[in-house]
């Protein structure tokens, strides 16, 4: 998961991923592309997600990269 730091350093960004993703959702990593975006990587219920936060207009962009899924047998 996460280090300690991106925590410490992003409370608000886990904030925001969790009120967007569910409660579930962790960091992964996070790094400044530039001084006004926030780019990083989540988990949330099966799926890995990218993730953009940016911060002049307060919005958080994702998309999934992975998602695994439960398959099942018809009976």
């Amino acid at each position: 998961m996460a280090a300690p730091q991106d925590h410490a350093r992003h409370p608000h960004l886990l904030d925001r991923l969790r009120d967007e993703l569910g409660p579930e959702a962790q960091l992964v990593s996070v790094g400044h592309s530039d001084a006004q975006r926030l780019r990083g990587l989540a988990v949330c219920s099966g799926r890995i997600l990218s993730f953009v936060l940016e911060a002049e207009q307060n919005r958080l962009r994702t998309q999934p990269l992975f998602e695994l899924l439960e398959h099942r047998r018809l009976a």
